[in-house]
């Protein structure tokens, strides 16, 4: 960090770091928060009271939970994207017609988040609650099939910034983690119009993805199609049908939009 360059408030840096705890433990006590971020109880605790105060925390007896005032910022940030309203139909209708789940995809910060998912017909009920997809979830771009569709659409000088700042983790055994590969691989996408996605963000879930773009060329997110693997089959036949399904629902999304 250079002497001009505006430097991080560890203030609120903390309170963030609160915030995400809390949010990923689905609740957390103070002292478990205070054991996890190794900060002090007092500290955490002049934290926590601020945030109930505001109302960006709950407390139920000594745990604490994310409050309803993040709700509106959310939906702000979801709605402000200019796709939104005609993607989400796209969602529930890719949804209906592959008797599959669906989602749909955006890309900020170098990360993908979810802004829309929507459960077929042979969905069991559950996973519309806690499906790896639901719309506020965040993944990493290179193990996802949405993901992998926007590197593909970006330039090469972009995925390198990507990757230099969240690297290539692995999140199962199936992950790309090597740079060379996964450009090959966006390669690949490139030339048949979609990406998949076998088991290489959860262990016996794939998908397969297809990216957005506007008249300019710019990426602007992508659709995907996903379920256990018991249900998506891996065989070319099948790849092939959602692919060009997700393929013309973007085209007639492109259509309409732009």
């Amino acid at each position: 960090m250079t002497d001009d360059a505006p430097r991080p408030v560890k203030t609120t840096k903390t309170s963030l770091a609160v915030v995400r705890a809390v949010r990923d433990d689905d609740g957390a006590t103070l002292s478990e928060l205070a054991d996890q971020l190794e900060v002090a109880k007092s500290t955490i605790h002049n934290h926590l009271h601020t945030l109930v105060e505001e109302g960006f925390l709950v407390r139920e007896g000594d745990t604490y939970h994310v409050g309803l005032q993040f709700l509106p910022f959310g939906e702000h940030a979801r709605d402000r994207n200019p796709l939104y309203a005609a993607a989400r139909r796209r969602v529930y209708s890719l949804a209906e017609k592959s008797s599959n789940e669906a989602d749909f995809i955006v890309e900020e910060n170098g990360r993908a988040y979810s802004l829309e998912y929507a459960i077929g017909e042979s969905t069991p009920r559950g996973l519309s609650e806690s499906g790896p997809f639901r719309a506020g979830n965040r993944f990493y771009m290179h193990n996802c099939a949405s993901g992998k569709a926007i590197l593909s659409s970006m330039p090469e000088a972009r995925v390198r910034e990507i990757i230099d700042r969240w690297g290539l983790p692995a999140t199962t055994e199936e992950t790309i983690t090597d740079e060379a590969a996964l450009f090959d691989e966006l390669e690949a996408i490139r030339e048949r119009g979609y990406a998949t996605n076998n088991e290489e963000l959860i262990e016996g879930y794939r998908s397969i993805g297809a990216s957005i773009t506007s008249p300019d060329g710019e990426v602007v997110g992508a659709f995907s199609i996903g379920g256990p693997t018991y249900r998506m089959a891996v065989d070319e036949s099948t790849t092939e049908e959602i692919g060009h399904l997700l393929i013309d629902e973007i085209d007639a999304l492109e259509t309409e939009l732009f």
